[in-house]
């Protein structure tokens, strides 16, 4: 079988409308967008957010400790307006940073950011830190296209410190993990959940404040998301990665009607949501057979797909 070429293009042939399309595709993909700049971001946050002076923000988006990050995004070339007013912005509001994204950054935008976080790093209280980040969009065939986003600008030593507190902060062990929960029956379903799903010959990724739940299927890596335990009792179902957003390779069987319809139905979500999570405290040991059924189907449909695209 011939492998599928991995094609390049520019956000406009992707998405339409910068303001119709690509910002809200941003603001349901702000946790791809996070991996990119080396911090946790909110899975949505809150675009077209309007300013006292009349003009909008594109997203205003929160860290996992609640900080704020201003996020502008634009096709083509970055200019001065979007640079400007979100940096006004960030600091009428003492937000943690700025990020810009767009196609192509200006050697004296660049300049001027790597500037900015000069002096935050001297003062980080009063600081603004600043990202700059190229975007393209990216598929494999025919797949549909997916966002990459590549930092080109960052602040000195933000990202190795938020690292190292992840570090810190992250459950060694799935005990650990455990020890989080303060509702012991959402404890009692995540032990069941996580133990049969392991001894089912399947892996798990720790977080700081959740595990990840993962499987064989086609991707880079060779191992896709199924869903995210939280500690709180909420479930992520990522149906934007079914449909290819991460990966650039869409998983036919989990994108159907049908498939949605039954997960809505399930997890109680409005149809509409692209990294969708239950209301804390949705898992509980009556939930544990339905939300493992879904899960190893999930991974059944990973599977199919892998052996379908395997030469």
């Amino acid at each position: 079988m011939t492998m599928a070429k991995l094609m390049f293009g520019r956000l406009s042939e992707a998405w339409k409308g910068e303001a119709s399309d690509f910002t809200p595709l941003l603001a349901d993909q702000l946790d791809n967008l996070g991996d990119a700049l080396g911090i946790d971001l909110a899975a949505v946050g809150k675009s077209e957010v309007l300013t006292t002076g009349g003009r909008r923000i594109d997203i205003v988006a929160q860290g996992e400790d609640g900080s704020e990050f201003v996020i502008e995004n634009q096709y083509g070339r970055a200019d001065h307006d979007h640079l400007t007013r979100g940096l006004a912005y960030a600091v009428a509001r003492h937000a943690r940073g700025l990020v810009v994204v767009a196609e192509e950054h200006r050697d004296e935008f660049k300049a001027v950011a790597q500037y900015l976080n000069d002096l935050a790093e001297l003062d980080r209280e009063r600081g603004i830190s600043v990202w700059l980040v190229e975007a393209k969009a990216v598929r494999i065939g025919d797949s549909p296209w997916a966002p990459l986003f590549t930092a080109v600008i960052e602040p000195n030593s933000f990202t190795a410190t938020v690292e190292q507190a992840k570090l810190a902060e992250k459950p060694g062990s799935l005990e650990e993990f455990y020890g989080q929960f303060s509702n012991p029956d959402a404890r009692a379903a995540a032990e069941k959940v996580l133990t049969t799903w392991l001894t089912s010959g399947y892996r798990r990724r720790i977080e700081s404040n959740h595990v990840v739940l993962e499987a064989a299927g086609p991707a880079t890596s060779g191992v896709r998301t199924v869903i995210a335990i939280f500690n709180d009792g909420r479930i992520l179902v990522p149906f934007s990665s079914y449909a290819g957003v991460n990966s650039g390779i869409e998983i036919p069987s989990l994108t159907t009607p049908e498939f949605r319809a039954s997960a809505d139905a399930l997890f109680a979500f409005n149809g509409t949501e692209k990294q969708a999570r239950t209301q804390s405290g949705w898992l509980s040991t009556d939930r544990v057979e339905p939300l493992l059924g879904f899960c190893f189907g999930v991974a059944s449909a990973y599977k199919d797909a892998l052996a379908t695209s395997t030469p």
